[in-house]
């Protein structure tokens, strides 16, 4: 069974030498399409690290709902 990062592990996941933009700097680079991706993104790491649900069940759905809006 793997293991979940804990909290200060998911947060300190940066390279050696290199530095994490701020959110505020995110949100100032970012368009608002690529913000929305950022959050779906963000959101998806969480709940798959969190055990909320599996990377095959994202994908389950993901799928389901592709087939349901090219019907």
């Amino acid at each position: 069974m793997a293991t979940v990062p804990t909290e200060k592990q998911l947060y300190t996941q940066v390279p050696d030498g290199k530095t994490l933009i701020t959110f505020e700097e995110a949100m100032n680079v970012l368009s608002r399409d690529e913000r929305f991706k950022a959050t779906v993104y963000a959101m998806n790491t969480l709940l798959v690290q969190k055990g909320i649900y599996s990377p095959d069940e994202f994908e389950f759905q993901f799928r389901q709902w592709a087939q349901k809006v090219k019907k």
